[in-house]
């Protein structure tokens, strides 16, 4: 495995690696007869459905594309966690799909609420029936409220997770700007595997930030429903550089484990103890999305099983999972790599309409996170198929130790890392 060195020309080539990603994987291709016209859908206008819409309309130019969304914006995760704190608005994390529609792309403002696989068919919320040849789900995650009693969907508005970005993101900020100054912040990490997994860590590193500068005497308590999280030494060692008084984190070794909630209290309640919280953010632990899971493509673990090489289902014909949803082990479920797995199942698709074996399959695993403004943590990494697995093939991880100045690099980089992935995927 090659280790990449920190440069700012580095930097800016992983960023731009979604343009690569996007022309040179379909470039030259011959996936379908001309005058041959074939469906597509696609479930989910995230970063892993708007990447494959993006990515089949270049590969399949005579074929009909239709992506299926339930809103008329979507709010990136990535970037979530700042706004929380106040660095930035919701509307620096807001995309809309015109640029998709620009270019061709049947965009519905229509959810689709069921899947006939037999059928090859899709249902949506205003009673359309769709056929595909090919579909490809990228509903990203559901929670699963019933492993925590006392919190459900019901409850969102008093103990809001902000693990899908949006009103749940705004709720969160209003919540931490209100509470008092010598208050108590209380959050959790949920079991893996969950979306993004260096963002609770993340989140933690900002609210505390937030209330470094603006609640002087409030604490912040991390309750982890595991032995230890993604980057944990890096992240410990942000947090005992800037927060030593203020964060506070139990593993599951340490009573970290909330079985219950009160909603209308704010408490918490572990093995060993009940903790009244001024905020409440809880994140549950996390299944793939309900269509995916309703449509008999999860397994009993609640995700998806894939073939890794195209990421089509194995227990669907002709439907292929890719994002958060998808068991993709080892490429973590995040952003950067739903859009990489877009482009490596709109590949392996072209590549069979066309008569053609699925080209050789690699996956790029990009994420900067903020452990405050002037300090950022790079977590990036290469993945390719080798010898019947995925291997990793290079990283780019901040180092233990790292000088200021390779901090603040890395923080000044993240935005530009995220508007360069918003408008290669979003226009």
């Amino acid at each position: 495995m090659k280790r990449l060195s920190l440069s700012r020309r580095h930097m800016m080539l992983t960023a731009a690696a979604f343009t690569a990603a996007s022309t040179s994987a379909w470039a030259g291709g011959n996936p379908t007869a001309k005058g041959e016209k074939i469906r597509v859908v696609i479930v989910g206008g995230g970063f892993g459905g708007a990447s494959a819409a993006r990515a089949a309309r270049v590969s399949l130019p005579d074929a009909e594309i239709t992506l299926l969304i339930d809103q008329p914006k979507y709010w990136m995760c990535p970037g979530s966690n700042s706004v929380i704190a106040g660095y930035s608005e919701l509307s620096s994390i807001e995309v809309r799909y015109d640029s998709l529609k620009s270019h061709g792309i049947d965009v519905m403002l229509d959810p689709a609420i069921g899947i006939d696989a037999a059928a090859r068919t899709v249902s949506t919320e205003s009673g359309r029936k769709l056929g595909y040849e090919k579909l490809i789900l990228s509903p990203g995650v559901a929670f699963d409220y019933a492993t925590i009693d006392g919190i459900s969907l019901e409850t969102v508005d008093r103990v809001p997770h902000a693990w899908k970005a949006g009103p749940q993101t705004a709720l969160l900020k209003r919540q931490l700007q209100a509470m008092p100054d010598d208050g108590l912040f209380v959050m959790t990490m949920p079991p893996a595997p969950y979306r993004c997994p260096p963002a609770p860590a993340e989140r933690a590193c900002l609210v505390a930030d937030y209330l470094k500068k603006n609640k002087p005497g409030a604490r912040l308590l991390i309750l982890d429903a595991k032995d230890e999280f993604p980057f944990q030494e890096l992240f410990s060692e942000a947090w005992d550089a800037l927060y030593p008084d203020i964060l506070e984190y139990r593993s599951i070794a340490d009573d970290g484990v909330v079985r219950e909630v009160d909603p209308d209290t704010l408490t918490a309640v572990t093995d060993f103890d009940e903790i009244q919280a001024d905020v409440l953010n809880v994140i549950p632990p996390q299944t793939a999305g309900r269509i995916a899971i309703d449509a008999g493509a999860a397994d009993e673990t609640g995700w998806c099983p894939v073939d890794i090489r195209t990421f089509a289902s194995t227990l669907l014909p002709d439907v292929y999972v890719i994002g958060d949803a998808a068991f993709a082990d080892p490429l973590p479920k995040a952003g950067s790599t739903a859009a990489s797995q877009a482009h490596v199942a709109v590949a392996a698709i072209a590549a069979e309409l066309a008569g053609e074996n699925a080209p050789d399959p690699s996956w790029i695993a990009n994420c900067y996170s903020l452990a405050a403004p002037d300090y950022g943590v790079r977590l990036g990494a290469t993945y390719i198929y080798e010898d019947d697995h995925v291997v990793r093939n290079t990283t780019n991880f901040s180092e233990l130790g790292a000088p200021a100045s390779e901090r603040l690099a890395d923080a000044e980089f993240t935005d530009a890392w995220l508007q360069q992935i918003k408008h290669e995927i979003w226009g």
